[in-house]
């Protein structure tokens, strides 16, 4: 990098500021750049003790000025660019810096001869500001700027996107912009809004002011300034948009279109990665909704603090990627995998991106090969949950050609004859499907189930033992007056007996034999009424039969399902499921909402209603007929079969529920064990493809009016713009020393 700069810092009090600040400069500053410190008058006698002091030190490339009266912020720094003749950097004397801050926006500055002003991010730079926009973020005492200032450095492509406005806390002006259109404008006084005004008279005459988004400088904010200000921001704003009556709508045009927020959460990223290098933990999952996805938020909720995490929705090239930071923000990043773009590359690059240190798989099936192929290939330790059985059968619940459970077969001639009689899955070679699942499960550095009876079949066909981690409650959905998604629909007031069935009821969980004991039901002409607190396959609801025997609520957050319970009079949870489950999220919210149960005779539920005895277990003979199972609803709905019902749903009411944070701690521990292992020798995905997943869009100030460009070809503008570049030659050096202020306002006038 060549070339030096000026640096002009205009002081006025609050000394501890300044003297941090010009440490900062000092320390972090080639020598080869001029500090000019100029004192506008200060009446703390500790800002001229200062000034003594380094005095007394000698510095050649530190020039130190004081005003002989207060010519406030605009005239110190109109005096600062009249003693330069290089590009200038306005620096507030409240500004923190770190090492490669003026390097930084140097080459802003040589990336286009058109750019006038650039600006840095800032905790404290308006529509700059970071991490929250146009917020004040203080920044705390003491704190250090530099892994702020590196995360910016690390993160930028670099963009260098255009801005309405610089702000003037940190404010690299051009020398040729100067020449062409002269400093502050002396109207603004002792400041607020000088920059503004500036740099939209920097605009009108083609040059660019932009953001140096690859720079971060601190601002503790305006204490010196601070007595003024009550007064001088409505005046000068009434100033400015005079004098340019368009200024409110661009900005606050901007602020809406927020161009900025993907170069912002970058850089949020990077300083996640380099507070923990191989502190993230990537969870992929097949697509939105369901339990699998529910389960993955909850534990993500509830160690957010201890684990940077993110989550991956991959279906096939195409993944969409959240992270989820410890202050409950969320960003949110859409990849695709590029056509000749080797699959452990794609996920070996977005790993080392964003500092993965483990992989959880949870549902690879709507992106199987590409994972399988990425994680036997690459040194990131993962694990996996069987949230079903998927890896063992495509079919999933392991259900056969009549849509019953099979029992768990593992023969491989037998589970070929059964999907050859399945359409949907008769091409799959059963054989080369589990291998490919073997191979992954061994390799993983753990593998988890929530509960035993998940466990037993992970084992049984894969040979591996899991951890067996319950899915955990959260506490939310433990609220009973937390209110309800929409008004539940009403049920005759007959005194009938009333069945729920819970969430989203596919053929697997029993849809078409709800539809079959309703239909019983109603031609038992039962006194028994059927509500399903969710929705079906072919129904997604809110709907309800003539009769009012069959009601479907539609969706609902588990927070509102012990007031949907209370208000359709619920005396009894079913689940019709004809394949088994690894847990069952809908039979802990029952319970917790004080509900008894009945259940199939199959997987997690019926080991959990056994242990427990919060509820019933169907016979095999009940689960498998229709008429028998309806005849047990009966039975237990009967009169004198309530101190049974009572007492399960006690039992049920009386669990203490595992806490989503129990379960999480369990979960960090395998984290914590597999991350011990991480090796990462990919290289990173690109910064550009990186500000592209997050949505960045760049924003282009408007093109000159009409007006504006026939003032810059006026005959008084051309002259006016002679007579401020001729100021700076020998000649004009003499002949301006004798112009009045008056005319020197005037010829600066005709240049906005």
């Amino acid at each position: 990098m060549t070339g030096s700069i000026d640096i002009i810092v205009p002081v006025y009090n609050a000394p501890d500021d300044v003297r941090t600040c010009v440490d900062s400069v000092l320390a972090h500053t080639d020598r080869r750049h001029r500090v000019t410190l100029i004192d506008d008058a200060s009446p703390d006698p500790r800002i001229a003790q200062y000034f003594d002091e380094l005095r007394a030190q000698a510095l050649p490339h530190v020039t130190l000025l004081v005003n002989p009266v207060n010519l406030g912020f605009t005239g110190t720094a109109n005096r600062g660019f009249a003693l330069s003749r290089r590009d200038v950097v306005l620096l507030n004397s409240d500004t923190i810096l770190s090492r490669g801050w003026l390097d930084a926006l140097m080459r802003c500055a040589a990336s286009d001869p058109a750019i006038g002003t650039i600006t840095p991010f800032s905790n404290n730079a308006e529509i700059l500001s970071y991490p929250r926009f146009c917020v004040n973020n203080a920044w705390p005492d003491g704190a250090d700027p530099s892994p702020r200032a590196e995360a910016f450095a690390r993160a930028a492509v670099p963009t260098y996107p255009d801005l309405p406005t610089g702000v003037g806390f940190c404010f690299y002006v051009r020398r040729a912009l100067l020449d062409d259109i002269g400093g502050f404008d002396p109207g603004y006084g002792a400041g607020y809004g000088e920059e503004n005004d500036f740099c939209l008279r920097a605009a009108a005459h083609g040059w660019r002011n932009v953001l140096a988004d690859d720079a971060f400088v601190a601002h503790t904010g305006g204490r010196s300034f601070r007595d003024f200000k009550a007064a001088l921001v409505p005046k000068n704003s009434a100033t400015l948009l005079a004098r340019h009556p368009g200024y409110d709508a661009l900005v606050q045009g901007f602020i809406a279109a927020d161009p900025l927020r993907a170069l912002r959460e970058a850089a949020a990223t990077m300083e996640g990665v380099l507070a923990s290098p191989h502190g993230g933990v990537l969870h992929v999952i097949h697509h939105h909704g369901g339990g699998t996805e529910s389960h993955v938020r909850m534990l993500i909720e509830a160690s957010r603090a201890e684990r940077r995490h993110f989550l991956a929705v991959a279906v096939g090239d195409r993944w969409q990627v959240e992270e989820h930071r410890a202050d409950g923000s969320v960003a949110g990043y859409t990849l695709e995998r590029a056509p000749a773009e080797r699959w452990p590359d794609f996920v070996g690059g977005l790993c080392a991106s964003f500092g993965i240190g483990v992989v959880h798989l949870h549902n690879i099936s709507a992106c199987r090969n590409g994972l399988v192929e990425a994680m036997t290939t690459l040194d990131i330790p993962f694990g996996y949950t069987a949230h079903d059985l998927n890896f063992a059968c495509p079919t999933i619940t392991l259900q056969d050609a009549s849509g019953w459970y099979c029992g768990g077969v593992t023969d491989i001639a037998r589970c070929t004859a059964c999907l050859a009689a399945q359409p949907a899955f008769a091409s799959v070679d059963i054989a080369a499907w589990r291998e490919r699942h073997r191979a992954l499960v061994a390799r993983a550095a753990f593998v988890v189930a929530p509960s035993q009876w998940a466990a037993d079949m992970v084992e049984r066909y894969f040979g591996r033992r899991p951890h067996v981690i319950a899915h955990g409650l959260a506490a939310a959905a433990r609220v009973a007056d937390a209110g309800l998604d929409r008004p539940p629909l009403t049920l005759p007031d007959d005194g009938a007996a009333v069945v729920a069935v819970l969430g989203a009821v596919g053929p697997d969980k029993g849809a078409r034999r709800l539809d079959r004991l309703v239909a019983l039901a109603r031609a038992q002409r039962a006194r028994l009424r059927f509500v399903l607190i969710g929705y079906q396959d072919r129904e997604p609801g809110p709907w309800q039969s003539e009769d009012g025997v069959f009601t479907v609520h539609g969706r609902y957050r588990p927070a509102a399902l012990p007031g949907l319970l209370d208000a359709y009079r619920v005396d009894l949870v079913l689940f019709p499921s004809m394949g088994p489950e690894t847990f069952s999220y809908t039979l802990s919210e029952a319970w917790a909402a004080g509900m008894p149960v009945l259940v199939p005779p199959i997987g997690a539920l019926a080991e959990r209603v056994n242990e427990s005895g919060a509820g019933f277990v169907m016979t095999d003979a009940e689960w498998r007929d229709d008429e028998a199972l309806l005849a047990r609803v009966r039975v237990l709905l009967a009169t004198d079969h309530s101190p049974a019902m009572t007492a399960a749903a006690a039992r049920g009411s009386a669990m203490v529920p595992r806490t989503a944070q129990a379960m999480a701690a369990d979960t960090l521990a395998l984290y914590a064990r597999a991350a011990a292992q991480s090796r990462q020798a990919r290289p990173p995905l690109s910064r550009a493809r990186l500000r592209e997943a997050l949505g960045y869009m760049p924003w282009h100030p408007p093109a000159p009016s009409a007006a504006v460009l026939a003032a810059r070809r006026s005959l008084r503008t051309q002259v006016a713009r002679i007579a401020m570049r001729m100021r700076r030659t020998r000649v004009g050096t003499s002949l301006y020393g004798r112009l009045p202020p008056r005319l020197l306002d005037a010829l600066k006038s005709r240049l906005r």
